[in-house]
């Protein structure tokens, strides 16, 4: 009776159809994503739950996000603290400043962070201003990053990911329309650290604690621009991992980024 079992089940192996036959070699099945990433699929593309959809994490992960870089002060020492902690991040990057430091972007990128988009100059209520106004904003903050990878290896240029983040997360319909015609994922946030309000490590450290735990994780927003998150932050990492919380690197995958190079009318091209 063994026997038979045995024989049926490797006749029933070899009658299955091959899953690359016909064309659909494994060639272009889709890029899986590297250890400790999580690929934010192009539909709906808008995510955070502060906003829209929950960013699709496992439960108790968290992506960190650091905004309004580069910083000449803060971009290094935050760096820093990721490597010791072992922890892959996405940067939301201003083009004026990244015009200022380019060799910011690139160190951040050298160092396995993801890059994306936080507007040319930081508008905060940048849905007010005309939509050419609004789209300038979004292609000068991609052009000043395309400009400042244009000469790193293809790998690291390709951290550059189709993401973009309001400032101060003040959407604009428009311009979400706008970017999703071009592949570029908009991404808000889980929770904030409100470390932009001037709160003492301390504070930072019991309001993020809180707000991840009300939240189940997610995408976090922190400022590398702000001495006190930095003051912050070890410990921070530390208490969440304590928790049980895990540490995640958000991108597009490669798909996503092909999907808005090839976009008609593009707002980056490498």
């Amino acid at each position: 009776m063994r026997l038979f079992l045995i024989c049926a089940a490797v006749v029933f192996a070899l009658w299955l159809p091959d899953p690359t036959a016909g064309g659909a070699s494994r060639a272009h099945l889709p890029a899986a994503p590297a250890a400790g990433q999580v690929v934010l699929p192009g539909t709906p593309g808008r995510y955070g739950g502060l906003q829209h959809l929950r960013t699709p994490l496992p439960p108790r992960a968290i992506a960190l996000t650091f905004d309004d870089g580069p910083d000449p002060t803060g971009s290094g020492q935050v760096l820093d603290i990721l490597d010791r902690k072992g922890i892959k991040a996405t940067f939301f990057l201003v083009g004026r400043y990244v015009q200022a430091r380019p060799d910011l972007v690139r160190e951040v990128v050298r160092r396995g962070h993801n890059v994306g988009d936080h507007s040319w100059s930081h508008p905060i209520h940048l849905r007010y201003r005309s939509r050419d106004a609004q789209v300038r904003e979004v292609r000068g903050g991609f052009d000043a990053l395309e400009a400042a990878l244009a000469d790193a290896p293809p790998g690291e240029r390709a951290r550059l990911e189709p993401f973009f983040r309001f400032p101060g997360l003040n959407e604009s319909a428009f311009l979400s329309r706008w970017l999703g015609e071009r592949g570029v994922i908009v991404v808000s946030a889980e929770a904030g650290t409100d470390d932009w309000r001037g709160y003492s490590a301390a504070t930072i450290t019991r309001r993020t604690l809180a707000a991840m735990e009300e939240s189940n994780g997610g995408v976090l927003i922190l400022h590398e621009t702000r001495p006190q998150m930095i003051l912050a932050l070890p410990g921070l990492i530390d208490a969440l991992r304590a928790r049980g919380f895990t540490f995640v690197q958000i991108t597009a995958g490669p798909d996503g980024r092909a999907q808005a190079i090839a976009a008609e009318d593009p707002v980056f091209s490498r």
